[in-house]
C-alpha cells in the first residue's frame, strides 16, 4: 500500500507535551504505512496475518449488542501504549479523527465516551471477548474514558478498513488500539505455485522457484493452514523428482533486526523442511537456509514490497 503517512493536527499535538518513552517497540514491528502513531507512545503488540477478516463496530451498544461489519484482507493489529496523564482520552479521540479525516477517509461510526456508545468501556470489553472474530481477534481494553472509530479508505485502486479504539485510565494509562485490514494489498494472483508443470518449467529455466502461497503467523515459523496447497504441490513436484536436491531458503522484509530477521528466516525455511519430510521427502534432499533481509526483490519501504519480499525459494542444489 502506497505510503500515506496521516499527520496528526499541528494546533493539537503543539499543545501535548511529548513524554519520555519508557519502553520500546516491540521487536519486529512498524507502524502501518497508513497511519502515524501519537507522540510518545510505543508498540506493545503487533500483529500482521496476510490474509484474515476482522468485523468493526459500526453502532452504539444497544440492549447489550451492537452492530458489525466484516472486512476481508491482510489484518495489522497494533496497540500502542503510553503512560501520561496529561493526556486525556478524549485527546486522543480527537487526534486519531482528524487523522482519517485527513485522509479523507469515509468515517462509517464513531463515538466517545458512555453516552455516546451506548454502553460502558467495561461491558464493551466483556461483549468483545465473546465477539471472537471483533478486531480480527484481538482483545481490547476499553477502559473509562474510550472512543471508537471505523473508517474506510480508498484512494487510486487501494482501499483498507480502519478500526481505532483510544482509550484512557483514571490514572496514567493511555491505549490506542488500531485495526487496519487492507483490501487491496492482497495479491490474489498469489494463490500457489500452480501445477507441478509450472514447477518444473521454472526450475528448469532458472533453478529456482518462489513458493507462492507459503503463510506463517506473523512473526513467527508457524506454518497456517493457507499454506496446504503449495505444500503438497511442492511435496508431489519432489516425489517425481528423486534424483534432485534442493535448497529452501527464507526470506524477510526489513522491518525489525538484522538479527532477528535472519533466524526468523531460517526457522522458516526449516518449518517447510519439516512439512515436506511430513509428506514422504527424504530429509537429506533439503538443506533450509536463512538470509533474512539481505536479498530483497522489491521496495521494502512500502508494505507491498515487503510482502513480496516475505517469501520461501525452492532452489536447485547439486
Amino acid at each position: 500500500m502506497k505510503v500515506l503517512k496521516a499527520a496528526l493536527p499541528v494546533s493539537i499535538l503543539l499543545s501535548v507535551s511529548t513524554p519520555a518513552i519508557a519502553e520500546t517497540d516491540k521487536e519486529g514491528s512498524s507502524d502501518h504505512p497508513l497511519l502515524s502513531r501519537y507522540p510518545g507512545f510505543y508498540i506493545d503488540t503487533y500483529k500482521v496475518r496476510d490474509f484474515d477478516r476482522a468485523q468493526l463496530i459500526v453502532s452504539p451498544m444497544i440492549d447489550d449488542d451492537y452492530e458489525t461489519m466484516t472486512a476481508e484482507g491482510q489484518v495489522t493489529n497494533i496497540e500502542y501504549r503510553a503512560s501520561d496523564a496529561s493526556i486525556s482520552g478524549f485527546q486522543l479521540f480527537a487526534n486519531y479523527q482528524k487523522a482519517l479525516e485527513s485522509l479523507d477517509a469515509e468515517i462509517i461510526f464513531s463515538c466517545f465516551g458512555e453516552a455516546e456508545c451506548g454502553a460502558k468501556g467495561n461491558d464493551f470489553y466483556n461483549y468483545s471477548i465473546r465477539h471472537t472474530a471483533l478486531f480480527g481477534g484481538d482483545r481490547v481494553d476499553f477502559m473509562e474514558e474510550f472512543g471508537i472509530l471505523s473508517a474506510k479508505f480508498e484512494q487510486d485502486g487501494q482501499a483498507a478498513h480502519i478500526s481505532i479504539v483510544t482509550a484512557a485510565s483514571r490514572n496514567d494509562d493511555r491505549r490506542v488500539h488500531q485495526t487496519i485490514v487492507s483490501t487491496a494489498s492482497l495479491d490474489t494472483e498469489k494463490i500457489g505455485i500452480g501445477t507441478i508443470e509450472n514447477v518444473t518449467a521454472a526450475i528448469e529455466e532458472t533453478g529456482t522457484v518462489v513458493l507462492e502461497g507459503i503463510y506463517f503467523e506473523s512473526g513467527t515459523s508457524d506454518l497456517t493452514d493457507l499454506s496446504n496447497e503449495t505444500l503438497d504441490t511442492t511435496g508431489a513436484y519432489l516425489a517425481e523428482n528423486p534424483d534432485l536436491s534442493f535448497y529452501i531458503v527464507g526470506h524477510t522484509d526489513w522491518v525489525g533486526s538484522y538479527d532477528f530477521n535472519l533466524s526468523l528466516s531460517e526457522d522458516r525455511a526449516a518449518s517447510v523442511v519439516d512439512a515436506l519430510t511430513e509428506r514422504g521427502i527424504e530429509e537429506d534432499r533439503l538443506t533450509s537456509v536463512g538470509i533474512g533481509p539481505v536479498a530483497p526483490v522489491a521496495n521494502n519501504a512500502d508494505e507491498t514490497g515487503r510482502a513480496i519480499n516475505r517469501r520461501v525459494e525452492l532452489v536447485l542444489r547439486e
